[in-house]
């Protein structure tokens, strides 16, 4: 249990003691200013209704009773009926010690149980992987190790929309090149296409294998590749097709097969299959999606692009359906995310300096480095657009966000590579100034920043800790001689940079970026 869960739950037991009630909901917050503390409840407040009482009053009374704990210097009450805590330096101390010994610290069982299918990137294998995909790529890799981290079950999976009408397009327009004809207007007219031609094979697989590698170099590995292909050669989509209309979700009108979305609050029902026989894309990601659950998972999350925001309602409605057929309740979450935006020092870019082309992934990497190039792509909510500068990703300065951080990584390694004396761990008062205690306490959140963020599925969370901490440790060493001649202040402030540094490397790992020991 981390720190927060912890503070609740002795909210909880003092709510119980002293008034009798059981609060299932126990509200706690971080304040905006330090003298209110480093956690605060509005609990008083809540009870207030309940129990018709001032709520001062109730919080002076949890305040009393909270304050006999061993974890607080001090419980005080504030405002309207706040309760506000602050960590007593000694349980501070000691769990400096854990951070210190434990290299996974932070690392829990949260999230035991739970069997997740992770799909996401799932780009058609008719182009090169552009900046958007990579974000997808970002976004649904810290997922899979914050997950992982907080205990999940998770498989990791690309789907391959190699099937269909864009394939037959991608085809054509490469055999056109060869043949030295037009390619088709509707068709695909990027320089990709051109290199294609010249080469021997199947375009699509080619260009799987050449997304697969991006994707390896951005740090990327999926689990499995599913081919579309799968459903229709083992004629999935067409069983599937029969179980909706047996199931009485599925009916026939206007010479058209239709899905009762309505049911389950989608806008209208969705067409499965055209008039003229078509399947519809929707009527396959059904059949894929009964394929995922029949492989035992208990909980589908799926990471989809700024397009999708339509397609979420009906797939919540589909694998409604889908789940009654195996009896089972399994949860279906989609994070969708917001396009990127492309700029080189403030200037919009939109076209690939190499080929006249949208820039690739690839060329995004090659400017400014895997580490850059995932911490940009996470550090911002998914379903927010975000701008991306290339030409701020690539300052050696602390507007960078990422040099930022590793920064704080290489200055510590740096410091504990010119210290040469033993260092005592059960030294039990590593907090000595203003400064040290700020930057242990953000270290003992670690735990709960990451809980959150995973359960949340809101991996940029974890960049804005991240800098935070940075910011912290920066502050204390402007204030604080690490090395000095004062033997017990250095051995105390070596521990806790070498905290910090731990809790660095371990965020940082958990987006994908690297932690130098040199800058």
């Amino acid at each position: 249990m981390n720190l927060k869960e912890k503070i609740k739950s002795f909210t909880a037991e003092a709510v119980e003691k002293v008034y009798g009630e059981k609060l299932d909901f126990i509200p706690l917050l971080y304040p905006d200013q330090k003298s209110f503390g480093d956690y605060a409840t509005s609990s008083a407040m809540v009870l207030a209704k309940k129990l018709k009482k001032n709520p001062k009053e109730i919080a002076a009374a949890l305040a009393q009773e909270l304050g006999k704990r061993e974890e607080f210097e001090k419980v005080e009450v504030a405002g309207a009926g706040f309760v506000n805590f602050f960590l007593g330096n000694e349980f501070i101390n000691s769990e400096l010690l854990n951070v210190l010994e434990n290299v996974d610290y932070g690392k829990n069982d949260s999230l035991k149980g739970r069997k997740i299918l992770l799909e996401f990137v799932s780009a058609n294998p008719t182009g090169p992987l552009h900046i958007g995909h990579g974000r997808w790529a970002a976004i649904g890799d810290t997922l899979a190790r914050m997950l992982r981290f907080c205990g999940a079950d998770v498989s990791t999976e690309f789907y391959i929309n190699d099937a269909g009408n864009q394939i037959n397009l991608l085809l054509q327009s490469v055999a056109a090149v060869k043949e030295g004809k037009e390619v088709p207007e509707n068709g695909y007219h990027g320089a990709y296409i051109q290199e294609l031609a010249a080469k021997e094979g199947d375009p699509v697989e080619l260009l799987l294998e050449t997304q697969k590698k991006t994707l390896l170099s951005f740090g990327v590995d999926f689990d499995r590749y599913f081919s579309e292909k799968e459903l229709h050669q083992g004629g999935k989509v067409k069983d599937t097709l029969e179980f909706l209309k047996k199931s009485g979700y599925g009916y026939e009108k206007e010479g058209a097969f239709w899905f009762k979305s309505t049911e389950f609050g989608d806008d209208k029902d969705r067409v499965l299959v055209k008039s003229d026989g078509e399947m519809t894309y929707f009527a396959v990601d059904i059949a894929y999606h009964r394929n995922k659950i029949s492989r035992n998972f208990n909980e589908l999350i799926t990471v989809l692009g700024a397009d999708h925001h339509g397609y979420v309602k009906r797939m919540e409605a589909a694998v409604k359906v889908l789940c009654r057929e195996v009896d089972k309740n399994i949860n279906l979450s989609m994070v969708i995310g917001q396009l990127v935006n492309l700029f080189r020092d403030g200037e919009p870019v939109r076209m690939s300096k190499r080929t006249g082309d949208m820039i690739s992934l690839d060329e995004v990497i090659e400017e400014i480095g895997v580490d850059a190039g995932r911490y940009f792509l996470v550090m911002r909510k998914a379903d927010t657009p975000l701008d991306f500068d290339m030409g701020l990703a690539k300052k050696k300065s602390d507007e960078n966000p990422v040099f930022y951080v590793q920064y704080a990584h290489a200055r510590i390694s740096g410091i504990l590579r010119n210290y040469s004396g033993e260092i005592k761990k059960n030294l039990l008062e590593i907090v000595d100034s203003p400064e040290s205690r700020d930057l242990a306490v953000e270290l003992v959140k670690f735990p709960e920043a990451v809980e959150e963020a995973a359960a949340s599925l809101e991996p940029h969370r974890i960049p804005i800790y991240l800098e935070n901490l940075a910011n912290l440790f920066h502050r204390f060493y402007h204030q604080n001689r690490v090395i000095s001649e004062d033997r017990e202040a250095t051995e105390k402030r070596i521990l806790l940079i070498q905290a910090a540094r731990n809790i660095i490397r371990k965020g940082l790992f958990l987006i994908g970026v690297d932690s130098p020991e040199k800058m």
